[in-house]
């Protein structure tokens, strides 16, 4: 388990002048961030500024002045004092949106934050403008995939070489809306090695990065101690940004959650639900979501995230409830229109589920879950078109989530266009390259294009990968795909091998298939593996008692003359070679009575419900320690 430095009172100090400048500067997320983390610390760290440390303190911070760049040297510090009173009426300005007039106001101020607002203002206004000329052209074929800012290099230039970490800040973000990635990188990396707690550059680095290496690189390239709370805190982040959450993002959540640390932070407790969301541990999700929304009953934030989690439980009262309250809280917000969606979802009124999550695009062309939801529904209507559409859109907002490309994947595979399905579930693989649904689709299209070998090398890979709790009907399904592909290569021994563990998934599992008429693909599937191993070990003078043990099994299920003319052509192989095959002392050759247990337990259940009426040929006396029960599985 990786080592955390503690929360001591310079890291509080630090988060502290940090949150000052943040809100100075007009930085909202990255302040709000920070004062909820602040807020998270145990009051009893929070609040021991005696007089002696805050003496203490200020000797330390008067030490660290020499050594510091020229961004807190005495005459920036004499230029801000200048200022002050033209930044707090810009600061004003742009808390009432009135960004020109903060621009104004500046025009003469020389002081690097003075410098930051009139910049960051600027942008602002340049980022609106862009925006409405993009709306100009919507529904239209000459509409680019984003707005395009015009400003953005002059904007650069204004704040280029700057010694100043904030302004270097917005030389990174021009940077990486430029896509000059490695140049936005560099500029990042020195930002954070002299102003750490700046919340948004951290974000930024995050949009720069697309694997975990990057994420490595990063790490080491920042002028930061690993046991600090912040890199920990961004892999986190990154982990859960690229779907790849793991047992160490746990462990780091529950560390940072404990009470040396920020106990009970929103925040880092949403990150805890994502990470057991994508690790597919739906339950302790929703209990994490539930425990968060218990200390803030009124929090948006995550709410779409919690709301996928319960459309996959199945959750319709609590999704309603949950649609119902925060309509009333704050209807205009994308991640509550993503909560009506999945609630109308859930119930099957796609139409209706379609229209919310169009509105959460609306208000926030760069929701990545709303579009991502609307191409499943369209999918499920069969309206593939729109789906792409759904999904391209998503995947140019976040190219590092793989949903969207999975979507992309599943939707040309469902129009029969398997190589392009083929291409972007390779996409997806790339980003998560343990995901059994995406090797599935894979499967799926190179059954499609007749790649049989490649095909069942992929249904192999997603068998592996899927989870103990997977549905034994989906595992079931897999490895009947997987036998039929073996069959139609005309591999003898592959097919044989996959029948054996086809036969062996379904007895284990009792009545994974539906064995009564009319029986389903599965149970036909089931019936010729059987046959299928008898006629492989009758033909070869194999192991005869399984053959034998098989074919008896078949004459309950399928009894036929020729079913009972094999099976006595076995006994008397077995017996000219002195064995007794009606025996029950009689030597196994290898079979385990495991597999057969499932069979006699269901064979019992059968003839108590007189669906068959033939004894099954010397039934071993197995104690039954498992409950009988039955239920028609969905085709």
């Amino acid at each position: 388990m990786q080592v955390i430095s503690q929360v001591d009172a310079r890291i509080i100090s630090e988060i502290q002048r940090c949150l000052a400048d943040t809100t100075d500067r007009g930085l909202i997320s990255a302040a709000k961030w920070l004062s909820e983390l602040l807020l998270s610390v145990p009051a009893s760290k929070r609040n021991i500024d005696t007089t002696a440390n805050m003496s203490s303190a200020s000797m330390e911070l008067s030490e660290e002045l020499e050594d510091q760049p020229s961004w807190l040297s005495r005459e920036e510090l004499d230029a801000e004092e200048r200022d002050a009173d033209v930044i707090n009426v810009a600061g004003k300005c742009m808390e009432a949106r009135q960004y020109h007039q903060a621009v104004h106001f500046l025009r003469s101020c020389t002081s690097a934050k003075s410098r930051f607002i009139s910049v960051y203002c600027r942008f602002i206004t340049s980022e609106k403008k862009a925006l409405n000329e993009w709306h100009k052209t919507d529904n239209t074929r000459h509409q680019p995939p984003l707005p395009v800012n015009a400003a953005i290099n002059d904007l650069l230039d204004s704040v280029k070489d700057s010694t100043d970490p904030w302004l270097q800040f917005l030389e990174a973000l021009f940077l990486h809306r430029l896509s000059r990635i490695p140049e936005a990188l560099n500029v990042l990396y020195r930002t954070l090695s002299i102003c750490p707690w700046n919340w948004s550059a951290w974000t930024l680095l995050g949009q720069c990065l697309h694997s975990s290496e990057a994420l490595t690189d990063a790490l080491t390239n920042i002028n930061l101690p690993l046991d600090h709370p912040l890199p920990q805190m961004f892999q986190v982040k990154i982990m859960n940004e690229l779907h790849t959450a793991t047992d160490v993002e746990l462990q780091l959540c529950d560390r940072l959650l404990g009470t040396d640390y920020f106990c009970n932070n929103l925040w880092l407790m949403g990150q805890r639900g994502r990470a057991l969301y994508d690790t597919l541990e739906f339950a302790k999700a929703e209990s994490q979501f539930e425990n968060m929304f218990k200390l803030d009953p009124d929090r948006i934030e995550d709410l779409d995230v919690y709301s996928n989690i319960l459309h996959l439980r199945g959750s319709r009262e609590k999704l309603t409830a949950l649609a119902d309250k925060f309509l009333l809280v704050d209807k205009n917000r994308p991640e509550v229109c993503c909560v009506v969606g999945n609630h109308y979802s859930v119930r099957g009124e796609r139409d209706k589920a379609i229209k919310y999550f169009r509105r959460a695009t609306l208000l926030d062309r760069t929701c990545l879950t709303a579009w991502t939801l609307m191409g499943l529904e369209y999918h499920e209507l069969t309206n593939y078109p729109a789906a792409i559409e759904s999904f391209r859109k998503a995947s140019d907002i976040n190219k590092k989530d793989s949903r969207p490309w999975a979507g992309l994947g599943a939707a040309y595979d469902a129009m029969g266009m398997s190589q392009y399905g083929l291409f972007y579930y390779q996409q997806a693989l790339k980003l998560r390259p343990y995901e059994a649904s995406i090797w599935e689709g894979v499967g799926s299209c190179y059954e499609q294009l007749t790649k049989n070998r490649d095909s069942m090398i992929a249904l192999k890979r997603a068998v592996e990968l899927l989870k103990p709790s997977t549905p034994v009907r989906r595992r079931a399904t897999n490895r009947a795909r997987i036998v039929r592909l073996a069959r139609l290569i005309g591999d003898k021994k592959e097919a044989l091998q996959q029948e054996i563990e086809y036969i062996k998934l379904c007895d284990k599992e009792l009545l994974v298939v539906n064995l009564r008429s009319p029986r389903d693909s599965l149970a036909e599937m089931y019936i010729s593996c059987i046959y299928n191993v008898a006629e492989y070990h009758d033909s070869t003078n194999g192991n005869l008692k399984l053959a034998y043990d098989y074919c008896s099994w078949l004459s309950v299920l399928e009894p036929s003359s020729r079913v009972k003319s094999v099976r006595e052509q076995i006994k008397n192989k077995a017996a000219a070679r002195g064995c007794d095959l009606t025996n029950e002392s009689s030597p196994q050759f290898g079979y385990s009575l495991d597999y057969k247990e499932g069979r006699c337990l269901l064979l019992e259940f059968l003839q108590r419900t007189g669906s068959v009426t033939d004894a099954y040929p010397r039934l071993p006396n197995i104690q039954v320690t498992k409950q009988i029960w039955y239920t028609d599985q969905k085709k």
